[in-house]
């Protein structure tokens, strides 16, 4: 095998933080809508359609796919770790569990309920700042970043969901909103049409 250079590690690293990133935007709406199943969140509409929307809407394909992922991923990094199955038929929450672990960098093990055997159950896992050492030594850059896609992908639909159910506002929305009327401000003022529709209507006053 050839050597691991600084430059291959940099860019694993970099593949696992954009990862992270990935898997917090989809936690961050999937929890809330998680929520709203159980009805425990408000929302701007009936609780019973919001919680239609959101059932009807959540691809287990695709979060099936992110588990499977995540798995593969965490047990080539994590040795000796007990993770839970990727199986959503069995683990519902298989890829939340999952989830949670890769941004943690730890995963729960019998031993891990106080006293020294906590400590050293959890010391066969490797240390996060190892993973990008790992993930290019075991050929899993590829697997880190189909990690991303299932779980922007992921993202997206419970984020559609969350807004369509009341529980969530589309602040892209009023962004976007926000910038057209900076441009059309700007081009009144700075462009001159404010002045060039100021003179067509003079024109037309005066016909």
């Amino acid at each position: 095998m050839a050597a691991i250079t600084t430059s291959q590690v940099q860019k694993a690293a970099d593949e696992l933080a954009s990862m992270r990133r990935a898997l917090k935007g989809w936690l961050k709406y999937r929890l809330l809508n998680d929520k709203v199943l159980a009805g425990a969140a408000s929302t701007r509409t009936p609780l019973p359609y919001a919680q239609r929307v959101i059932a009807s809407s959540r691809d287990l394909s695709i979060e099936q796919d992110l588990a499977t992922k995540l798995h593969v991923l965490l047990t080539e990094v994590m040795p000796g770790a007990q993770l839970p199955t990727p199986d959503l038929r069995s683990n519902p929450r298989a890829a939340v569990e999952l989830a949670n672990i890769a941004l943690v960098g730890a995963a729960p093990t019998p031993q891990a309920q106080g006293g020294l055997g906590g400590i050293f159950g959890a010391a066969s896992s490797s240390h996060p700042w190892l993973w990008p050492v790992l993930i290019v030594g075991g050929l899993l850059l590829m697997v880190t970043t189909a990690i991303k896609t299932a779980a922007d992908l992921a993202e997206e639909k419970e984020r559609l969901a969350c807004i369509q159910a009341g529980a969530c506002t589309d602040f892209g929305f009023f962004l976007k909103a926000g910038g057209i009327a900076m441009l059309a401000y700007v081009a009144w003022n700075q462009f001159g049409v404010g002045d060039m529709v100021k003179g067509i209507l003079r024109k037309k006053g005066r016909s």
